[in-house]
């Protein structure tokens, strides 16, 4: 469970793709907080493409106004690529846009995570947990190559899903109250005096 396991991203590259110079460096100081190294930031698509193409990058976060064709289309680049080496690196679209239909075309480019802006430490801190500790199966069809977008598997309509390898589900109990915000805070706390690594 997330409160009882820490975040140890010390050892991860960053790569914050954000046209609003403000808005990366809240969310830079927030990841060197959670005690991140290394964090580079790029302003523009083409200076992103270097980025990816000099040194390993183990996380995305984007702005969907990221000039110039705009971050999904930029996710959908990587995602449909099979000669990428970033093709799996997970992805976090950050923006001011929660609108549902903004949600949905971020889930159908192949992102990980949808953070909304402004950004705060509980919120990045969850998504980033959520994202190590929860990691879902990438999948491929004609049109899709990304995370499983099937978010919450609740059981499928008489017991078999859609695609030829889904099995019966069966839906277990919840495993206690989510967490209240003076739990998110304390983890926040302990992850920025380094917190055990899990």
């Amino acid at each position: 469970m997330l409160r009882s396991r820490h975040l140890n991203i010390g050892g991860l590259n960053f790569l914050l793709a954000d046209p609003n110079q403000h808005s990366a460096g809240i969310i830079h100081g927030i990841l060197r907080g959670f005690g991140a190294k290394r964090v580079i930031d790029v302003r523009n698509a083409h200076d992103a493409i270097q980025v990816l193409m000099d040194q390993k990058i183990d996380m995305m976060l984007i702005d969907p106004r990221l000039p110039d064709k705009g971050g999904f289309a930029f996710i959908r680049a990587i995602r449909s690529d099979p000669n990428n080496p970033c093709r799996t690196m997970p992805i976090l679209v950050v923006t001011s846009d929660a609108r549902i239909s903004a949600i949905k075309t971020a889930r159908d480019s192949g992102a990980n995570m949808v953070i909304a802006k402004p950004v705060s430490p509980a919120c990045l801190y969850e998504r980033l947990a959520w994202v190590a500790f929860h990691p879902r199966n990438f999948v491929t069809s004609s049109k899709y190559f990304g995370p499983d977008r099937r978010f919450k598997i609740e059981g499928y309509a008489d017991g078999d899903g859609r695609r030829t390898g889904d099995g019966e589900v069966t839906v277990a109990a919840d495993e206690g109250p989510a967490l209240s915000q003076n739990e998110i805070d304390n983890l926040l706390k302990e992850a920025q005096v380094g917190g055990g690594a899990s």
